[in-house]
């Protein structure tokens, strides 16, 4: 970048005869090229010196003007960095958990007339037949044909065990105590009814919207 301040460059020449030194000003150094002042060897070594300390000259003013902009850069580059390491934490996190929860899976006996669509489709486990793939890859070992599936078989849904239970139409403590993702056993609805005394006068009447705790006083189900 060409100035239009003259840089008063004065380099010796070392004529000790005549006590000389020539001045170079920034638009003649200009018009040399870096390829013309390396090419020059041995000869003209001051007016190289020259040529160099005006072009370090020149970057070191660019630099100075530059550098206002460089400090706010950093520190936007530094609070994108943070803000990437915590992004990067949380996705790690979450594949954790995805990989837990794949892990993860609650047995299902099946019984006369179902499918793997319909098991899918119950409500305590996805609530959409359109999931069906997830259970069959989970099980994928045992089935080999997703459309023949047989009663008294058991597989793994791959979904954790209920903490607590929204209650639909049609329920009792039984039956919900029957479902695989709570304990899998009708018989266990004694445990529901007194961990939810405070909402359940009678254990023979729930209401739908009521939500049931699932207590966990042992391991139901279980993971493979």
């Amino acid at each position: 970048m060409k100035r239009t301040i003259v840089l008063a460059l004065m380099i010796c020449l070392g004529l000790a005869s005549t006590g000389l030194a020539k001045t170079w000003t920034a638009e003649e150094l200009s018009a040399y090229s870096q390829a013309e002042i390396e090419a020059m060897g041995d000869d003209d070594i001051h007016l190289q010196i020259a040529y160099w300390e005006w072009r370090k000259a020149e970057a070191d003013a660019r630099i100075a003007e530059l550098e206002p902009q460089v400090f706010p850069l950093r520190e936007i580059r530094d609070d994108l960095d943070a803000q990437i390491a915590q992004l990067t934490a949380e996705i790690n996190a979450l594949n954790s958990e995805i990989a837990r929860l794949l892990a993860e899976g609650v047995n299902h006996t099946i019984i006369e007339g179902e499918s793997l669509w319909l098991i899918a489709s119950y409500h305590y486990n996805y609530g959409d037949g359109s999931q069906w793939p997830l259970i069959y890859e989970r099980n994928h070992d045992t089935i080999s044909d997703p459309n023949l599936i047989y009663a008294g078989h058991s597989l793994w849904v791959p979904l954790p065990m209920l903490s607590s239970y929204s209650i639909i139409e049609g329920d009792y403590l039984g039956k919900i105590a029957g479902f695989s993702r709570v304990y899998g056993d009708r018989g266990m609805w004694p445990q529901l009814y007194e961990a939810n005394r405070d909402i359940i006068s009678d254990p023979n009447l729930v209401y739908p919207g009521q939500i049931l705790d699932i207590p966990r006083g042992q391991v139901f189900g279980g993971s493979r």
